[in-house]
């Protein structure tokens, strides 16, 4: 179950790192993303559809801290969401 959880937000991570800006459909992929790899590893509906939920809205309405570029903040704001759920 972990190894798929880290298998699903390395990849997840991965596409933000690398892709070449940040917009709402990178938020979106993202978002899905992060829903298949808790899915796959059987965390709950309700809190998966949460956890994303203020992915997406963080990572739309917040603006990264002075030093910190917008992939870098995303990759935050996921890392704090998990830390958050666990």
């Amino acid at each position: 179950m972990l190894d798929t959880l880290r298998t699903g937000l390395r990849a997840a991570i991965k596409k933000v790192v690398s892709a070449g800006g940040v917009d709402a459909e990178l938020i979106k992929d993202l978002s899905r993303d992060v829903q298949r790899a808790l899915l796959q590893a059987d965390v709950d509906v309700k809190i998966v559809i949460a956890v994303t939920k203020r992915i997406e809205e963080r990572a739309t309405e917040e603006k990264p801290p002075p030093g910190l570029s917008r992939k870098d903040h995303i990759v935050k704001i996921l890392y704090d969401e998990i830390a958050a759920m666990l």
